[in-house]
């Protein structure tokens, strides 16, 4: 019965930080960091098709990152924001709100654009696609709702950036540790490339850009760069 009552109560708790109900903020975060490592993900899927698809990919992440930049680091800074914000300083539960909450986007822009590539063609879906990426079709802007939202967190971003990242930096000193994001999608990751029971330590955090290491139970161990929730085992 006690371990029923454990499974119920942890299930609860996943429901719950998965973010099914999230602020407005929140969800104009997550649908700007979705459309982030969708595009990003597209361009790497589209860079393995053909050169035309390569060049495709290119050419669309080139100009939708140009364009839509500002608003990804700005969704990025609330993100981040909310770590500290809503948690105060207990580092590891804003943690978890962080990394679940990746793990939300990741996974989601990861299904959509494994949708997008189920045709036949994959060459001609890549050319539409980033071609839609290229002429501004998937701009953050034409969501008019989110955008508003973007735009008040890109202004507050701008006002509060720099003392936010310096709490940040005496919490994490403070506890002697550092907590990363993109945990969950490189535990994920790892043991996808048949990493077993895979231990995950943050090595470095640079803003979007972080460096994890990834023990697996023979011994062995897999280094993980990501950027802006978009991660890759170095060989």
């Amino acid at each position: 019965m006690l371990k029923k009552l454990i499974l119920a109560l942890s299930a609860m708790t996943l429901v719950a930080c998965s973010g099914i109900e999230r602020t407005p903020d929140e969800q104009a975060i997550q649908y700007a960091l979705v459309n982030d490592v969708m595009v990003r993900k597209m361009s790497d899927e589209c860079s393995k098709v053909s050169v035309v698809a390569k060049q495709a990919a290119w050419r669309g992440y080139r100009s939708w990152w140009k364009r839509n930049a500002s608003l990804v680091e700005a969704a990025d800074f609330g993100l981040s924001y909310n770590l500290v914000t809503l948690t105060d300083n207990r580092l590891e539960t804003g943690a978890r709100y962080a990394m679940g909450l990746t793990f939300d986007i990741v996974a989601d822009a990861e299904q959509r654009v494994a949708k997008m590539l189920e045709s036949g063609d994959r060459e001609a879906t890549c050319v539409d696609v980033m071609g839609e990426y290229q002429d501004g079709s998937k701009d953050l802007r034409e969501n008019e709702e989110m955008y508003g939202y973007l735009v008040k967190i890109q202004q507050r971003a701008s006002n509060e950036a720099n003392d936010h990242y310096l709490k940040i930096a005496k919490i994490e000193s403070k506890r002697g540790e550092k907590y990363s994001r993109s945990a969950y999608v490189v535990e994920r990751l790892v043991k996808r490339n048949g990493c077993v029971s895979p231990k995950v330590r943050t090595l470095k955090t640079d803003g979007p850009n972080e460096v994890l290491e990834a023990t697996c139970a023979d011994s062995s161990f897999m280094l993980v760069r990501c950027e802006w929730r978009n991660c890759k085992i170095q060989n």
